[in-house]
């Protein structure tokens, strides 16, 4: 492929938070209990699904670059990342996306848990997240959010035009195994 510029090296697996049951018990019951269902109401199936108590903190992946040649340290419209920052309530953000670009605002709330649909009928929840009124939209996620004096704050992951959800920044570095150099 002429526009590769790397490969996948790592990447932290999203722990879903219901997936359909592959117990042949479910299944038993889940017919049973549809032969039931339709006998007054057509149309209708009964579903079993397992549950998962884990949350995610980082929706991540890492590339391992084919030349450090195609790629720059500066961020498009920002510039060069001055190191790494802690997220404060009320703190002003910015990041560089590629379908919305240069987008700011100030982060609403920190530590934040909520549920995220990803496909139809599958929803995952992510807790420590940070909310932003930055605005942006998909072909964004992966985009770093940095500080007004361009510090890295986190991974952008989730949003819309008037909500942004992103990472924090440690739970990135802790999961991949890796560190910031600037």
């Amino acid at each position: 492929m002429k526009d590769r510029i790397g490969v996948l090296h790592r990447y932290v697996p999203l722990v879903k938070s219901a997936t359909k049951s592959d117990c042949p018990v479910a299944a038993a019951v889940a017919r049973g209990g549809t032969s039931v269902l339709n006998l007054v109401k057509n149309d209708y199936e009964i579903r079993f699904y397992k549950s998962f108590a884990a949350e995610n903190t980082a929706d991540c992946a890492l590339a391992k670059l084919d030349s450090t040649d195609l790629v720059s340290a500066a961020i498009l419209e920002i510039g060069e990342i001055k190191g790494v920052t802690d997220v404060k309530s009320g703190m002003k953000v910015q990041k560089s996306g590629r379908t919305t670009g240069l987008t700011s605002g100030v982060v609403k709330s920190i530590g934040t848990t909520l549920q995220v649909e990803m496909h139809a009928e599958e929803k995952v929840w992510f807790s420590d997240q940070i909310v932003t009124d930055m605005a942006s939209q998909p072909g964004d996620s992966g985009a770093l959010v940095l500080s007004e004096d361009c510090k890295v704050a986190g991974l952008l992951f989730a949003g819309s035009d008037k909500l942004t959800i992103f990472n924090r920044i440690a739970n990135i570095t802790d999961r991949l195994g890796i560190e910031f150099v600037y």
